[in-house]
């Protein structure tokens, strides 16, 4: 598809091939870490709390987000490192593979891993939303893009849940992990020039501005940049420093709950592994009409929307989860249901995140989405540890509960203090925000 761009006439497609990488990432980090990881490490090591050692080391190495921003900002490097994400995801299973022949396990992976998935989830969205798009243009790709991830999650997941079937070892389906992921990383390599160059060209627009690109007033060269880093030395104090807090609690919860998904389902409700997988991936294709809507609704009204419902629906499953896992006999039905509005809330605040990190942070498209990244990744750690040491201490529905504690202070702060500040700076800034993506 494509769409009459505003700037001479060019073309753009909605949809660009270099977005299949999202389905690698999705297979990756939604499908394979999610269903495979956490039954490995706590078979290999007989405690859950080892497996939330495990994500926080993911979580940990996730916070080079900003640095691999600056730099492949500054170098004009986007592309390679994009690609190197990839590989190191591929390479991450290699490792795990390895580590099933010999029952063990190996913190490698995790760093391996986690550094992928933050240097890939950096760059992926400022290929969009930090290229200098036009509003439409961008609001349409990037929801194309995000529709990338429920499909690799589904694709995954998918996988896993027929090798279950069918009886593979776990060497064999780390094996697989890392062909598929290796795969769509080569596949994508030849298609992402076209996305580099336009980000490269933003970034440098954006660090020297030509002559008639800055707003009346607005400071140029040296003074331009020495601002900016007035700004990061104060961004806790911020709107986008608020954002930055309901990042991490957020994430916290989120992601404390999907590092034990795959145990909690078993141990709380009584599904089957198989069953599991099949629940995950169901999950995937539900993200996918999700994801369409939640775009739609960021066009007719405004990111900070979405994120809103998005957190709420977060911790309303989180709940939802908690309460049925009390029952003695928990009716199967109603606790996938309660899982599948839980992992509803991952795509509904993540369609909108990108662009209001973008809109809020005083920084560049990609350092904005490093800092994002980072913040999600401090969450994780600490929601990854506390899962980890609740399912030892007391029971995996405990895991429950902490995501829909986080989830309810989340939604706290989003609706007592995020949504007045970010709307005070709208109107401060004549900023209506009915669309996607800032300009420039």
């Amino acid at each position: 598809m494509t769409h009459d761009g505003a700037d001479g006439g060019v073309r753009y497609r909605r949809v660009e091939p270099w977005m299949i990488s999202n389905v690698a990432a999705g297979a990756a980090t939604g499908g394979f870490l999610t269903l495979l990881v956490p039954p490995f490490v706590t078979a290999v090591t007989g405690s859950a709390a080892r497996v939330g050692i495990v994500f926080a080391v993911i979580s940990v190495a996730a916070v080079v987000g900003p640095w691999v921003g600056r730099v492949a900002d500054r170098h004009g490097t986007h592309r390679v490192w994009y690609l190197v994400s990839l590989l190191a995801m591929a390479g991450a299973y290699v490792l795990l593979a390895a580590d099933a022949t010999t029952a063990r396990w190996s913190p490698v992976f995790g760093l391996l891993i986690g550094a992928a998935y933050a240097t890939q989830g950096t760059i992926g969205p400022a290929f969009v939303v930090g290229s200098g798009l036009p509003d439409d243009v961008a609001a349409r790709q990037y929801v194309s893009f995000s529709l990338a991830y429920p499909v690799g999650q589904f694709v995954g997941s998918a996988a896993v849940a027929l090798a279950q079937l069918a009886h593979w070892g776990t060497a064999a389906v780390f094996w697989l992990a890392a062909a598929v992921v290796g795969v769509l990383a080569l596949v994508t390599w030849p298609t992402t020039a076209r996305p580099a160059e336009r980000l490269a060209a933003a970034v440098r627009a954006h660090d020297e501005p030509g002559e008639e690109s800055p707003e009346p007033g607005a400071p140029t060269g040296a003074a331009r940049e020495a601002e900016r880093r007035g700004r990061r030395g104060r961004v806790l104090a911020s709107v986008f420093g608020t954002f930055l807090i309901v990042v991490v609690v957020s994430s916290i919860g989120n992601n404390g709950l999907t590092s034990q998904l795959a145990n909690v389902m078993p141990a709380t409700y009584g599904f089957s592994a198989a069953q599991t997988s099949g629940l995950l991936a169901l999950s995937g294709l539900l993200n996918i009409p999700v994801i369409v809507a939640s775009g739609a609704w960021i066009v007719r009204r405004s990111d900070l929307d979405v994120y809103v419902v998005g957190t709420v629906v977060r911790a309303v499953g989180a709940l939802a989860m908690a309460v049925v896992g009390l029952f003695t006999t928990p009716v199967l039905v109603v606790a996938a249901l309660a899982m599948l509005v839980a992992t509803q809330g991952t795509p509904i605040p993540r369609v909108a995140a990108s662009s209001l990190a973008v809109r809020l942070s005083p920084s560049s498209a990609t350092e904005a989405e490093g800092y994002y990244f980072a913040a999600s990744a401090v969450g994780a750690a600490v929601g990854c540890l506390l899962a980890g040491v609740l399912a030892d201490a007391s029971s995996f529905n405990g895991v429950n509960w902490l995501a829909a504690v986080a989830g309810a202070v989340a939604s706290v702060v989003v609706l007592a203090v995020l949504v007045p500040r970010a709307r005070r700076r709208d109107r401060a800034a004549h900023a209506h925000v009915p669309s996607i993506m800032p300009r420039g």
